[in-house]
C-alpha cells in the first residue's frame, strides 16, 4: 500500500485525498453490493473522505451475459461516472454452468475455471483502465454448505485474477462473517461488543448491521491505501 506518509514510492494511481477533494467511488455488483454501497456512502460522507454512488443489479454475475452484461454496462458507464476507485462485489450468482461458443462448461471444471477466470479478468482490466484503483470484494461465507462450497471455489478464481493486476486489490471478506469456530455466523459483535444480526434469514444477504460491518472493513483498507486517517474499524 502507498501513501504520502508511509512510503517514499508513490504508485501511479495514488493522489492525496482530502475532505475538500474526496475520493470518487463507484460501487457495483449484485444484490450484495447494494447494502454495501449504501453503508460505504454513509460512512464515507460522515468521515468526509469519499463520495460513493452505487449501481447494483440482483441476480446478475459474469456467467450469464445474456441476462445482464457487466462488461458492456461498465464499459459504457465508466466514462459517465468517472470514478477514481471502483468497489466490486460480484460472484454470488456465478456457481453455475457457463455457455461458450464450444458448448456448456460445468461449474468447477478446469474448462469452467479458465473461461470464468477470463471473464473476471476482463472486468478487472476494464475497471482498472477506467479508474485509479479497484477493490474487488471477496464473496462472504454463506449458510448453506453446498452453496458455500461454490462460493469458495469462485473466490479462488477471483483471487488469482486479482493477484495478477497491480491496480486491483483483493479485499478479504469471507472470514469477516465467520464465528470463532470458523462457521457461518448470523450474529456477531458490533463495534461495542454487543451481538447484532449481520445476515438475513436467507443466509445470504446482509442486514444493515452486516453491510455496515463490511463497509467499515473496506473503508479502513481504502484509508490505509490512500493515506487518510479513518475512524473505521472492523
Amino acid at each position: 500500500m502507498y501513501s504520502s506518509t508511509t512510503s517514499t514510492t508513490v504508485a501511479a494511481w495514488w493522489r492525496e485525498i482530502t475532505p475538500a477533494d474526496p475520493l470518487r467511488v463507484w460501487v457495483i455488483g449484485d444484490s450484495l453490493a447494494g447494502p454495501l454501497g449504501e453503508a460505504l456512502a454513509a460512512q464515507g460522507a460522515q468521515e468526509g473522505w469519499l463520495a460513493a454512488v452505487t449501481e447494483h443489479y440482483g441476480g446478475t454475475g459474469l456467467v450469464r451475459p445474456d441476462v445482464f452484461d457487466w462488461l458492456d454496462y461498465a464499459g459504457a458507464r465508466l466514462a459517465e461516472v468517472k470514478p477514481e476507485a471502483v468497489v466490486c462485489l460480484i460472484g454470488a450468482n456465478d456457481g453455475q454452468a457457463v455457455r461458450s461458443p464450444g458448448g456448456w462448461m460445468q461449474f468447477g471444471t478446469p474448462e469452467w475455471d479458465t473461461e470464468y477466470g477470463a471473464r473476471v479478468g476482463a472486468l478487472m482490466e476494464l475497471l482498472a483502465g477506467g479508474a485509479r484503483r479497484v477493490y474487488w470484494i471477496e464473496v462472504p461465507i454463506m449458510a448453506a454448505a453446498e452453496y458455500n462450497a461454490r462460493v469458495q471455489h469462485i473466490n479462488v478464481v477471483h483471487r488469482r485474477q486479482a493477484d495478477d493486476r497491480t491496480r486491483v486489490l483483493y479485499v478479504e471478506a469471507y472470514s469477516l462473517f465467520q464465528n470463532e469456530a470458523g462457521e457461518f455466523a448470523r450474529e456477531l459483535p458490533d463495534e461495542s461488543g454487543h451481538p447484532v444480526v449481520v445476515r438475513e434469514a436467507d443466509g445470504i444477504h446482509f442486514t444493515p448491521d452486516g453491510a455496515g460491518r463490511l463497509a467499515r472493513h473496506v473503508l479502513a483498507m481504502m484509508a490505509a491505501d490512500w493515506g487518510w486517517e479513518s475512524g473505521a474499524a472492523d
